[in-house]
């Protein structure tokens, strides 16, 4: 049993995606307690409300009134429930799993939710095309997760895109290619901001970005190999708009609206071409300002009158850089949008007025005037969200023609490798190649955290026997834990296999970066990540890319007064046979990572 249900601010289900065995158990629970009108009646969101609400209102309570909420139940026969608050919804998910993965399951829920619909979400405006891009990539990502395919489970577990081998010139090939493209697109339909990835079997073959694009953060290179392979049924050319993340020591990171073109050439080559669109200073600040308004409700409804003040000022100052990038950005406006941002400015002026005078007296009854009055706010934020990405010159039918002759281009460049790229990709690293340097080895996995991308010998069907898969499963969550305890080093044995694990940093000219914070009892001390891993309910942040950027939060921690992006985090998992010896482990480590950068080359991975 697997399933999401997301409340809104109402308690009304705002999107379900439910498998089978949990739609009917649900099913056979309505039928119980008489909800269903007719035995075997198609299950609705109203009988969904009536079966949840108590338990999403007694949440509401315990989170806003007391900010104390909670994070899971666990049930009988392995049945859990795990909860999450974003923007004012309530992500409940459901499932007969360990608690910790249910929870990591409801973080990606929720990211690609932001993916999905960006600052606005579940809003009437996006319609069912959004609703449905969401529902794939959940599918998707869950069945990627649990399949049988060993090498695609590597992948969506440890949460990085694996990096195709190919040599020296093959790779400049290929850039030269996406590099035309790029130059073909800023020429011909003058977008200056873009991107275009080559994936062949899922695996990254290169990334070619031009100058003024946002770089892509490791969560986005993930987000979009879902995306590409939840539409890799549709094998005519798609284009769908979706909200990036960026990287994030760039300020107009966090909401990228993109539209994301994908073309499936010969080979089983995939052609994604992203163009990214709209204003990011005012995009970037709509979107922060969403993120202040919920934490003013949240204060409000917990009655904290001293940490009102400061949320206040924060909402105003964004609101003011808001209201500057409208002047600045949309000086031709449409006449929908134009109305809109009186509609928006007459609110905040209004809103703006009850809060000074709230501040002189603190009455409880202005505060009741505020309150009824910020809905209405919230609801011409959403609409200034959605009109300002509709005035912006998006791509137009022509121009997205334009990508399919382009992406048909590139394919006929690459057709004589594209035979060679498909073998390649089926057996992209053998562990055999290992062997005679690294005696006793059985499997590495080699991440690049701050690129999002890994190296892996491929798990053939032959050599389960020898690593089962459940003991590279547990080593991963079993290193997690101690990470999250502020161990970066983690070595340990059973009867068969010798584990180690070695986290990292470098700079950008490689060399070893060494933290003088001592992270055990930091962590033990503040609870390093608390409130970030979900949705801001105070659980510890969990190792990953895709429900938060753990990695560039933790470089930032370790190396404060370096900038970001200046800071690389890198992690080795190793499995020898239990003979081999720490000091050995240790050695194979060292060599292995300079073996690797020696056949990946400098700057490509």
């Amino acid at each position: 049993m697997n399933g999401l249900i997301v409340f809104n601010s109402a308690n009304d289900v705002a999107y379900q995606n439910l498998n089978g065995p949990l739609a009917e158990k649900i099913c056979s629970i309505a039928n119980t307690q008489g909800l269903l009108p007719t035995p075997g009646a198609p299950l609705d969101s109203n009988v969904l409300l009536q079966i949840f609400s108590p338990i999403i209102s007694s949440q509401r309570i315990m989170h806003c009134q007391f900010d104390n909420a909670y994070a899971s139940f666990q049930c009988e026969n392995g049945f859990n429930l795990t909860f999450g608050e974003l923007l004012g919804f309530t992500f409940l998910k459901i499932g007969q799993v360990e608690i910790e993965q249910l929870m990591r399951q409801l973080g990606v829920a929720m990211t690609l939710t932001r993916y999905c619909y960006g600052a606005n979400l579940f809003g009437s405006q996006a319609g069912a095309m959004q609703q449905e891009l969401l529902t794939q990539c959940l599918n998707c990502y869950e069945s990627q997760l649990w399949e049988e395919q060993e090498q695609e489970q590597q992948s969506y577990l440890l949460e990085a895109l694996p990096k195709l081998l190919i040599n020296a010139e093959l790779k400049r090939t290929v850039h030269v290619t996406l590099d035309a493209l790029l130059e073909q697109l800023r020429q011909t339909g003058g977008q200056q901001r873009a991107h275009a990835l080559l994936l062949v079997s899922n695996k990254l073959v290169a990334l070619n970005s031009t100058r003024q694009a946002l770089p892509l953060a490791p969560a986005d290179l993930l987000f979009l190999a879902i995306l590409s392979r939840a539409l890799e049924s549709q094998r005519s050319p798609r284009a769908v708009a979706v909200f990036l993340q960026g990287v994030t020591h760039d300020v107009n990171s966090g909401c990228v609206p993109c539209i994301v073109h994908l073309s499936r050439l010969h080979g089983h080559q995939v052609l994604l071409q992203l163009i990214e669109y709209g204003h990011m200073p005012l995009t970037s600040s709509i979107y922060d300002t969403f993120f202040v308004l919920q934490k003013i409700v949240a204060v409000q409804q917990q009655g904290d009158a001293d940490a009102l003040k400061p949320a206040y000022e924060s909402l105003e100052s964004f609101v003011s850089q808001t209201l500057t990038a409208l002047k600045r950005h949309l000086k031709q406006k449409h006449e929908d949008l134009e109305s809109c941002v009186k509609k928006f400015t007459a609110r905040w002026e209004n809103l703006r007025k009850m809060y000074v005078e709230f501040f002189k007296s603190y009455e409880r009854e202005l505060l009741v005037r505020i309150e009824s009055n910020l809905p209405a706010f919230v609801e011409e934020l959403k609409q200034l969200f959605t009109l300002s990405l509709a005035s912006c010159d998006i791509a137009s039918n022509q121009q997205l023609d334009q990508l399919a002759d382009s992406a048909a281009v590139v394919e006929a460049k690459l057709l004589e490798f594209a035979e060679f790229l498909a073998v390649k990709a089926a057996r992209n690293i053998s562990i055999d190649a290992y062997l005679e340097d690294f005696p006793g080895l059985v499997h590495f996995m080699y991440i690049n955290r701050s690129s999002g991308q890994m190296l892996a010998p491929d798990l053939r069907q032959g050599q389960p026997q020898l690593l089962p898969k459940s003991k590279l499963w547990h080593m991963v969550e079993f290193t997690r834990n101690y990470l999250k305890k502020g161990q970066t080093t983690v070595m340990w044995k059973d009867r068969t296999f010798h584990y180690s694990y070695f986290l990292w940093f470098e700079d950008l000219s490689g060399g070893i970066l060494k933290c003088s914070l001592d992270l055990q009892q930091h962590f033990l001390s503040t609870g390093f990540g608390n409130g970030n891993g979900n949705g801001g309910h105070k659980s510890p942040a969990e190792p990953g890319s895709l429900p938060m950027d753990y990695y560039s939060e933790l470089a930032e921690l370790c190396f404060p007064k370096l900038a970001g992006g200046k800071v690389r985090v890198y992690e080795l998992y190793c499995i020898h046979l239990g003979l081999v010896t720490a000091t050995c482990a240790v050695e194979h480590a060292r060599r292995l990572v300079a073996t690797i950068s020696d056949v990946v080359g400098e700057g490509t991975f």
